[in-house]
């Protein structure tokens, strides 16, 4: 289980049960190719998910394109949340990019020596961004993604011998490598046309299904639930908050095996050490 800390809401990533395995990596895989054939089609259009940075994500791609493959509308909202989700943290590195590159310099880069290969002048890179950051306090930009969008640029350097002049030329079309897939595009967890999901604190599980594409492409309710029993740090969490539609996500263990984790949301609530 990992517990990710560093943005709220915390997220509780659970494997699923291995009977559960074959179909959601199936439906992962699916739902993966059609997030990534969105992302190219709205690449160009990348600017217009920085003018609108609050509500449902799929309700603005909505506005741009249908499903590439329909199977459901609630399914092609969950794929489309993931995929407005991405756009919008692009365009919020791209705006960085536009405050950065005017003070991109070779003052940034360490020169090749003896010794030593190129590399980055981290001491000069955390005066210029906290410079910088302090010139733009009224942006909402942080500091980390000033410091991580520099950081590319001079990776970019350092393997092309020049910064780059766009942000498009820095950043390709950021492809998903495995899948993943929001359920916060779906009717709740009650009433989901792609989820269902009830949760039985006293009992410690919670009891899952999910629409899934078969091995000849047709999709349908799993039958049976997936029942997955909740950690004890996670039942404690949830007696004093909210949780938040769930995500499949595809992970891969430390011998290269593929497999699929649930991501339980929980916003609010109890503190403490987990």
């Amino acid at each position: 289980m990992r517990i990710t800390r560093t943005h709220q809401p915390l997220t509780y990533d659970v494997r699923l049960p291995d009977e559960a395995q074959a179909d959601a990596l199936r439906l992962l895989h699916v739902s993966r190719s059609i997030v990534n054939q969105a992302l190219e089609i709205l690449w160009p259009s990348l600017d217009a998910f920085g003018e609108r940075t609050t509500g449902p994500a799929w309700k603005q791609v909505g506005q741009y394109i249908g499903s590439p493959q329909p199977h459901g509308d609630r399914q092609w909202r969950c794929e489309s949340e993931v995929v407005g989700r991405l756009l919008r943290a692009q365009a919020e590195r791209k705006e960085a990019f536009a405050l950065i590159a005017p003070i991109l310099s070779d003052g940034f880069i360490c020169p090749k020596t003896e010794k030593r290969p190129a590399g980055k002048n981290r001491a000069a890179l955390k005066q210029a961004i906290a410079t910088l950051q302090k010139q733009v306090e009224d942006d909402e930009t942080s500091f980390l993604t000033l410091q991580n969008v520099t950081e590319q640029c001079c990776n970019f350097f350092l393997q092309h011998d020049h910064f780059p002049a766009s942000y498009e030329e820095l950043q390709s079309v950021p492809l998903l490598k495995v899948g993943m897939l929001t359920y916060a595009g779906d009717d709740g967890r009650e009433k989901g046309q792609a989820y269902r999901l009830h949760v039985a604190l006293d009992a410690g599980i919670a009891r899952f299904r999910f629409r899934y594409p078969d091995e000849q492409g047709d999709w349908h309710w799993r039958k049976m639930e997936t029942i997955i029993v909740l950690p004890d740090c996670l039942k404690e969490r949830l007696r004093g908050g909210a949780l938040m539609a769930p995500t499949l996500r595809e992970e891969r263990g430390a011998n290269g095996e593929r497999f699929a984790g649930a991501g339980f949301h929980h916003r609010g609530g109890k503190r403490g050490s987990a």
